[in-house]
């Protein structure tokens, strides 16, 4: 199921493969199928009520919001780099969807909300590379400037979602008794995954988060690359906030605090590196229903909600482990059979 895998670099290092590797090369691309299948099962025996058609579409809504956001991250971590700012993004075009829908209609709200991430992903973009300022530091300080931005504008207060009902139904809506919001997961899964591994674009990300000198040597544009890339990002992060907006009707300038760890940690629970150069779209899918699932049981258990978090920071530090010591057996296996 991984998208792209790291290959040992020659037939006898692929031939002498320990056991160890094999087993993190299998969780890699079937882990967290096997960790959602486990998660159901348990729901099932402890937490009653948990298969009813209400919950399940909670549960499916809630993925699909984070998983859309998550699928943008994952092409930043393919690249190298990460966006601290997805979260404080998803709260601005949720509130700059929430204000145009009272002026220009549902599709004008929408696109609006969708200029905004993108433009929000170049600024990002712009100043990691142009100023060359590290991701981390660029999007931290972003995190904090388009959030202050949120809550100036809304002056702290909710802005209420009253009219336009076909709205709503982005987020009530079915076809075919499939959510919507399940839909445009689907589409935005298929889209990104084609992206990733079918173009020359997908290749080019790869290659810059591998080694974005050898990258550079090659002829790549790794800053119009890089750019492309947080473009996609807040692009991605927008539609989760038209699609968050949608559900709840109420937006503040506070939706969306800690999302960006959410969006981070089902890409890498999906399987996509934190060292770069490879991405796992389906993984990131099935690692934000993996969440959603977790949420929902405990929801139904009456578990505290921080408890949650609790459990979404041993998850992160779990797979994190799990990719280090792979990456560290790999490296080993290579020199040794050199």
């Amino acid at each position: 199921m991984t998208d792209r895998a790291h290959p040992l670099t020659s037939r006898a290092a692929g031939a002498r493969i320990p056991v160890a590797i094999r087993f993190f090369q299998f969780f890699e691309s079937l882990g967290v199928l096997l960790m959602l299948a486990i998660v159901l099962i348990v729901a099932s025996l402890l937490a009653p009520g948990f298969f009813t058609l209400t919950n399940l579409t909670n549960l499916v809504i809630t993925a699909s919001i984070t998983a859309v956001a998550g699928m943008g991250m994952t092409f930043a971590i393919a690249i190298g780099a990460f966006d601290l700012s997805v979260g404080s993004t998803q709260a601005l075009t949720a509130i700059i969807a929430a204000t145009l829908l009272g002026k220009a209609g549902v599709p004008l709200a929408i696109l609006g909300a969708l200029l905004g991430g993108a433009a929000l992903g170049l600024i990002n973009g712009l100043i990691i590379t142009r100023l060359r300022v590290p991701a981390f530091v660029a999007t931290l300080g972003m995190m904090s400037v388009v959030r202050g931005i949120a809550l100036l504008y809304t002056q702290g207060q909710s802005v209420m979602i009253t009219t336009h009902r076909e709205y709503a139904l982005l987020n009530n809506g079915k076809v075919f008794g499939i959510p919507i919001p399940f839909i445009v997961a689907l589409l935005v899964l298929a889209v990104l995954y084609t992206l990733l591994q079918h173009t020359r674009f997908g290749r080019h990300v790869c290659a810059v988060g591998g080694n974005e000198q050898a990258a550079i040597v090659s002829g790549l544009n790794v800053s119009n690359i890089m750019v492309s890339v947080f473009v996609l990002v807040g692009l991605t992060a927008a539609l989760s906030g038209v699609m968050l907006s949608s559900k709840l009707l109420i937006v503040d300038g506070t939706l969306g605090a800690g999302f960006e760890l959410q969006a981070i940690a089902i890409s890498v629970l999906g399987g996509t590196s934190l060292s770069g150069g490879t991405g796992n779209m389906v993984g990131t899918f099935l690692a934000a229903l993996l969440l959603a699932a977790i949420a929902g049981a405990l929801n139904i258990l009456n578990v505290p909600s921080f408890y949650q978090y609790l459990a979404l920071g041993l998850l992160l530090i779990f797979a994190l482990a799990l990719d280090t010591l792979r990456r560290s057996m790999i490296s080993r296996s290579v020199a040794s059979a050199r």
